[in-house]
Order: C-alpha cells, then sequence, then structure tokens
C-alpha cells in the first residue's frame, strides 16, 4: 500500500479526489431550488419527530410530510418555530420537484426551505441558503487543497520522469 500512495498513482488519486470534490460543491450549489420553484403549504403541525440532523413533521389535514434539516437551519429558529405550531399554523416553503423518501417514515417528505408564522418568515430564503452553501463550502476548500496537492505531485512525478529518473513510489528494475 504504501508504494502505490506514494508513487505516481498516489498523486493521481489526490488529484482526481480534488476534482471531484469541487464538482460535488459545484452539483450542491446547482440544486439548491431557486426562490419561483418554491411551493407553500400551510396548516397546524400534525406530528414531528426530531433526529440528530433533522425534524420531520406534517402539517394540514392532507398530512403532507416535510423534513428540515439542521444543515439548513444554523440557529434552529426554524426548528422552534414548527416544535412551537401545535398550537398555531405555519407556512412552509418547499421544492414540490425534489421529494424524497427515506427509511425513517412512510411516504414521500419534502425538504423546508423556509417557515413563516402569521404571515412573517421566521428565516429568509438567502439565510437558508446561507447555511448551506457555509456547510458545503468545507467540500469546496478540501477539493481545491487535494486538487492543488495532488496536481504538484503529478508535475515532481512528470519531471522525474522527464529526467530519467525513477518517479517517487517506483521501484527501478
Amino acid at each position: 500500500m504504501k508504494p502505490w500512495f506514494a508513487g505516481e498513482r498516489g498523486a493521481y488519486f489526490f488529484l482526481l479526489l480534488g476534482i471531484g470534490l469541487i464538482l460535488l460543491f459545484a452539483a450542491l450549489e446547482w440544486r439548491f431550488p431557486a426562490e419561483e420553484q418554491l411551493r407553500s403549504a400551510s396548516g397546524r403541525v400534525t406530528w414531528n419527530q426530531s433526529t440528530r440532523g433533522a425534524l420531520y413533521f406534517a402539517i394540514g389535514a392532507d398530512r403532507r410530510q416535510f423534513v428540515l434539516y439542521a444543515k439548513g437551519d444554523a440557529e434552529g429558529r426554524q426548528r422552534q418555530a414548527v416544535l412551537d405550531a401545535v398550537m398555531y399554523p405555519l407556512t412552509v416553503r418547499f421544492d414540490p420537484q425534489r421529494p424524497s423518501r427515506n427509511g425513517y417514515g412512510e411516504g414521500d417528505f419534502h425538504t423546508v426551505y423556509g417557515i413563516a408564522v402569521g404571515g412573517k418568515e421566521v428565516v429568509g430564503l438567502d439565510a437558508v441558503r446561507a447555511s448551506y452553501r457555509r456547510d458545503n463550502l468545507i467540500a469546496l476548500v478540501m477539493g481545491l487543497i487535494f486538487a492543488a496537492y495532488g496536481g504538484q505531485r503529478v508535475r515532481n512525478a512528470s519531471a522525474a520522469r522527464a529526467a530519467g529518473g525513477t518517479p517517487p513510489g517506483r521501484r527501478s528494475r
């Protein structure tokens, strides 16, 4: 394992890992819905279940199901609004084109991108987008680091091969 990791193959591994993380960041940013894609649903919370990274709940008579990820609610204000909404109705903004199924419950769950109580937004879409972006920036930074490190190692290995030497990690026969 050590010769592979230290050699030219390892250099390409780091380069491709970095490129993959950069593409992951781009895909996550591209998939975030635009404001005109979002729809609203209103009603009282009929059930909720909290997990470590999300809050699952249903609202209204039709019991449409939603999931509020902690990733999009950095301050926990939306979560608190949902937990308090047993007494009064709330309005949820979601993307109807991207329902998800999970092993937690039956049926489709829609990701929440904003909650309003009494017509007043608890947290705006820009704040939710900023919370998601802050998490996603980790992938971008790591991708840039790995791509730079892998690129430097690939360049060093190519220079060693061009000079007639053995690239690091290769055994001469």
